[in-house]
């Protein structure tokens, strides 16, 4: 009888499934799968190299955080699969159709289970020897046959097949829980039949989404179940661990094997605490206590358990340690105990002791099964606190105390710091303006008496800042050259220089050029290295005002005017030079005849002969431009033509048409007659009475008018019983009217001729007639003109 039992299932949806095939499978077996009581040996596997590897699904919805996982495809994260799809069984399940056909073979012993062909089967088997009456392991199976293909030929199916002592032949491990040896295959556990062991993981079609259950490939999955067998104690068992595809190599399905599930009894557990929990089972002299809490397997827990101490080490009992007990009991039901020892301070500077806690819990085969408790007993020395110094180069600036500390837990436990300034940091970072003792108290938590150390951050004292300078000096011109000089000494020792000349800086050395124009109280600012200033100043004196000068005003003239500019020279030391840019001669009054706008630059010079003052003036050419548009469409005799004036520059006008006509408005207007050429004249006068004409011949044309009327009615009444046209500027004419056959009816060439509606003695029938006409201009150009006449009677 084989009783299997099912553990809670608990959702988390927090990440994919993660698989590795980094290991052998003989890793697999040993490393992973293996738990307590089990000896495991000649590990071979059988199947796709890629159907077998280990997973983490501790963050996934499956049920198990890791394990060994065996598929008949892959357990890879990748695509090209069905119609080039998602392969392995990492989610989010986003299609209801992954898997890859890996084109291993089936397997005879799922053959015969499944009652179906089988395809891609992955086979991993092992000897054991259990090391009690009983083996269990705990599994998910899992696949993508779900749930559209359950009781449709495709029932994968697996197994785990064990042998040995007391089984009469191979036994199947997997079946349904409470229902007498039912095999776990697609068609025996889903939706509809055994479903309290189901798991619906969704068809696909689904995007997952926070709090979803989508987030492993397969459509479904049953809850954690473990499996139990019956074995005999320290026998040779084995173990067959089998899955395949059934109908096709399609679908995957995949077996999820919990690590170190495979376990045949469950032993006891050591846990080790200590006050400060430093590493590597360390335990301080004099400030810590010890405790061991020993656990076992609420399955073995049905009897008191009574398992004897054994104490060993370089320690020395009642010196260094005190309160381990001989023995520790469990009573029955009772699944964990625990005891705790006092390590003294003895006073002894004698390296690390060692406590080593054995216990014996022999094995349900009567083998002894030992585990220890080993603790590093370490001495504890005081605490010393050595600061060191800080020198600063200013007072103001910041400095570090880095304190030193040896003794007490320091190596393992961050210690408490208090400065005498109150701050709590291992370091100090202080700006003192003089030299200043800073105190650090350090505890570590161990011993009682802390540490305590004092540092300094030295401020150093310099003198005052002096400046020595030239003496004031007076000289006679302005903008005579003068090097100043100035020394400085004292404070930090290093200075930067700034001579200031009214407000503005001009240098930064000790040493200034200056050439001021008139009298200037020089100041040189020295800063020393800390930021002190100290400041002294020169007065440097000029005797001799500064030369000013009057330039004559800009001026306008028309083109080829002269002009007069001149400069006036008063101050400085008299004896002035005049130095004219376009000429030789030094007279500062000048007369110029520029063709365009000039600007005439003077340098006056007074006897010093130590600077220039430069005037300027502008001489401006200035020349109206005289331009008109004719703005009237091919002008004619008679008839008024209008003009526009684009003139530039001016703000007078005069026309002359040569027609008799004249004018002074800005675009005036004016009728020429007879027709022919006509010269235009107009002159454009600017604001100080220059002038610019421009002429410009137009030609007149002669009067033309040519009308023809379109119907007439001869009818013997009062009115429009003849036809006749309008023609002005004709030199020779002819009319002719046909009739709609095309028939020439009339023919004249007197311009003032009037026809009476008759042909051939007939008067015409009211019809629509056509007219044609040649006019021939006064210039000689003919005009043709065609047109209908309409007669109405």
């Amino acid at each position: 009888l084989i009783p299997f039992f099912i553990l809670g299932f608990l959702h988390s949806v927090e990440a994919q499934l993660t698989t590795s095939t980094s290991q052998t499978p003989t890793q697999l077996v040993e490393n992973v799968l293996v738990g307590g009581g089990v000896a495991v040996s000649n590990v071979t596997f059988t199947g796709n190299a890629n159907a077998i590897g280990s997973f983490d699904g501790s963050n996934t919805n499956l049920g198990l955080n890791s394990g060994i996982i065996l598929t008949t495809g892959t357990v890879l994260n990748s695509t090209g699969g069905i119609l080039g799809g998602q392969e392995g069984p990492h989610g989010p399940n986003t299609t209801g159709s992954a898997g890859v056909d890996n084109g291993a073979a089936g397997y005879g012993p799922l053959t015969s289970i499944a009652a179906e062909d089988t395809y891609n089967a992955a086979i991993l088997e092992f000897d054991f020897v259990p090391q009690s009456d009983t083996v269990r392991f705990k599994y998910v199976f899992g696949s993508e046959e779900y749930p559209e293909f359950v009781d449709a030929g495709f029932n994968d199916v697996f197994a785990f097949f064990i042998s040995g002592p007391g089984f009469g032949g191979t036994y199947n491990m997997a079946t349904i829980p409470g229902t007498g040896g039912t095999p776990v295959t697609i068609d025996n556990v889903n939706d509809n039949v055994n479903s309290t062991y189901y798991i619906n993981n969704g068809d696909g079609s689904q995007s997952p989404q926070n709090g979803s259950d989508f987030y492993i490939q397969y459509d479904g999955f049953t809850v954690v179940i473990e499996a139990v067998a019956k074995v005999q104690c320290g026998e040779t068992y084995h173990l067959k661990i089998a899955i395949a595809d059934v109908g096709d190599g399609a679908y995957d399905s995949g077996i999820f094997l919990e690590a170190n599930s495979l376990a045949s009894y469950a032993p006891i557990t050591l846990n080790t605490s200590t006050t400060f929990d430093l590493p590597n089972d360390l335990i301080a002299e004099g400030c810590e206590t010890g405790t061991v809490t020993i656990s076992r397997n609420i399955a073995t827990a049905s009897d008191a358990l009574t398992i004897p101490i054994v104490v060993s080490g370089t320690a020395t009992e009642g010196v260094d340690y005190d309160n381990i007990p001989a023995s520790i009991t469990f009573a029955a039901g009772q699944t964990t105990t625990s005891f705790s020892f006092d390590i003294f301070e003895d006073g002894l500077a004698e390296g690390n002791e060692t406590i080593d806690i054995q216990f014996n819990q022999p094995d349900p085969c009567g083998n002894d099964n030992f585990f220890t408790a080993n603790f590093t007993i370490i001495d504890v020395d005081p605490l010393v606190v050595t600061i060191p110094d800080q020198n600063v180069l200013c007072n103001g600036d910041e400095a570090t105390l880095t304190p030193q500390i040896t003794g007490g837990l320091v190596e393992y436990l961050p210690p408490t710091y208090s400065w005498d300034t109150g701050e709590t940091t291992e370091t100090l970072t202080a700006s003192p303006n003089v030299t200043t003792t800073y105190t650090l108290t350090v505890q570590d938590g161990c011993l009682s008496t802390p540490g305590v150390g004092s540092g300094k951050i030295i401020v150093p004292v310099y003198p005052p800042i002096e400046i020595v300078v030239s003496e004031d000096t007076a000289v006679l011109c302005p903008n005579t050259p003068v090097v100043l000089l100035s020394e400085a000494s004292g404070g930090q020792g290093t200075f930067s220089y700034n001579w200031i000349e009214n407000g503005t800086s001009i240098g930064s050395s000790p040493t200034q050029l200056v050439s001021p124009m008139t009298t200037t109280n020089y100041i040189v600012e020295v800063t020393d290295g800390c930021g002190a200033t100290q400041t002294n100043n020169i007065l440097f004196t000029v005797l001799t005002p500064v030369l000013t000068i009057e330039m004559s005003e800009d001026q306008l003239i028309c083109p080829g005017d002269s002009a007069e500019i001149w400069v006036l020279a008063s101050g400085g030391l008299g004896d002035f030079t005049y130095e004219w840019d376009f000429t030789p001669d030094t007279n500062p009054n000048q007369i110029v005849k520029p063709d365009r706008t000039t600007l005439y630059t003077v340098n006056v010079e007074d006897g010093c002969h130590s600077y220039q003052i430069e005037g300027q003036t502008t001489v401006k050419v200035v020349r109206p431009h005289a331009s008109f548009n004719v703005l009237t469409n091919e002008p004619m005799e008679g008839l008024p033509v209008s003009f526009q004036n684009t003139s530039d520059g001016s703000v007078a006008w005069s026309w002359d048409f040569s027609n008799g006509d004249y004018s002074i408005r800005n675009s005036p207007n004016t009728v020429f007659n007879p027709w022919g050429w006509y010269n235009v004249q107009l002159v454009a006068i600017n604001e100080i009475g220059c002038t610019d004409t421009l002429n410009r011949v137009i030609y007149i044309k002669p009067e033309f008018y040519f009308y023809a009327p379109n119907a007439f009615t001869p009818d013997g009444d009062r009115y429009n019983n003849t036809y006749s046209v309008s023609v002005i500027g004709a030199k020779e004419f002819e009319f002719l009217i046909y009739n709609r056959w095309g028939e020439l009816i009339y023919q004249t060439s007197d311009i003032y001729f009037e026809w009476d509606g008759r042909y051939k003695g007939e008067m015409v029938p009211d019809e629509a007639l056509v007219y044609r006409t040649k006019v021939t201009d006064l210039e000689g150009f003919v005009h043709e003109y065609f047109g209908t006449i309409v007669i109405l009677k």
